[in-house]
């Protein structure tokens, strides 16, 4: 009984020290691997700041004002009766891409008169080919107003936001993408040292927030005021995925590494082993990597499926003792 309870100490031991060993920090990785997930985070960090560079520049202005603003998410989302997406694109933040001047006069008459069809194909398709499809096209922007051909244009040139659609196509492309950075950036996070609970509030912050924003879009179109839900969202996602790539970086160069890890398994003390118990744990160790599976005396008795496959009478009690001693006699290379 004694060597069964001594058996079951080592099994708990084995069984706390691969439960530490199963969760990898930063200070279990390569340098090499550290160069790897830096250059990742910092690429990402870059492009993030480079999307909202491209978010300003393309939704400022749509109310007629200079600079972006919640106003300008409104008239992109829900519409402006009293204006056009393209008329308060070419008047403000799209005016210095016509090539001539006097085009902005063209696009907005042509926008006043009902914006039809025969007209558009000999005067504005003409300019919009020249100054404005390099952008808006599907090809180069699927997240822009497709303006290479009439129903996209007509889109944008009536009073009204963004089309179903529009906001479904950029939305399914919105959240394929955002996904894959974010489950990236997680993953590289995840082996941060800090508390459990507060990592694991921070991973799903951001998906959250994504699915926030995207959702707002529609409802946006249908109440204005949600615009103030978009941006919140927009903001939290970026702040919380910033976090994660700052922080990142951080303990991976520059935080201590000898601290332990807050969530490994607590340290089981070993208690004092005899002499005796010492003899047969190196015996166990050399029958198990010679490839050999047994059981205790008292395995074997109190084993249900070892009962059944023998009467209690016929049982053959192995000490390990013999085990080894039968092991040892063999050749093995």
């Amino acid at each position: 009984m004694g060597e069964s309870n001594y058996r079951t100490g080592l099994d708990r031991r084995s069984s706390a020290y691969l439960q530490r060993e199963k969760y990898r920090r930063f200070s279990n990785i390569s340098t090499s691997e550290r160069i790897l997930n830096t250059c990742l985070l910092l690429a990402i960090g870059i492009g993030y700041l480079v999307a909202l560079t491209n978010i300003y520049y393309t939704q400022q202005g749509l109310d007629g004002k200079p600079g972006l603003s919640v106003k300008d998410v409104m008239v992109n989302y829900h519409g402006s009766p009293d204006q056009t997406r393209l008329g308060t694109a070419i008047k403000g933040v799209m005016e210095g891409n016509l090539k001539y001047k006097s085009d902005r006069e063209v696009i907005l008459k042509w926008i006043q008169s009902g914006a039809l069809e025969p007209e558009y194909l000999d005067h504005i398709a003409p300019i919009l080919n020249r100054d404005c499809v390099a952008c808006h096209s599907p090809a180069a922007n699927p997240s822009l107003p497709d303006l290479t051909n009439y129903p996209g244009v007509s889109q944008v040139a009536r009073a009204g936001g963004a089309t179903l659609p529009f906001l479904i196509r950029v939305s399914h492309i919105h959240l394929f993408g955002i996904a894959f950075i974010l489950f990236f950036v997680g993953k590289i996070f995840i082996l941060c040292d800090m508390n459990i609970l507060v990592k694991r509030v921070v991973v799903i912050i951001p998906f959250a927030a994504m699915l926030m924003d995207v959702l707002s879009w529609f409802i946006t179109k249908s109440i204005p005021s949600f615009a103030y839900v978009v941006v919140v969202s927009g903001g939290l996602m970026g702040v919380s995925m910033g976090m994660q790539i700052v922080l990142s970086v951080y303990q991976m160069w520059f935080y201590p590494q000898s601290q332990p890890s807050t969530e490994s398994a607590p340290a089981i003390v070993k208690p004092p082993i005899k002499e005796e118990q010492q003899a047969d744990t190196q015996k166990i160790i050399l029958a198990s990597d010679l490839g050999f599976n047994f059981v205790s005396n008292d395995d074997f008795v109190d084993n249900p499926a070892c009962q059944s496959n023998r009467r209690q009478g016929d049982m053959k009690h192995f000490s390990i003792s013999k085990l080894i001693a039968s092991l040892q006699t063999k050749n093995y290379s």
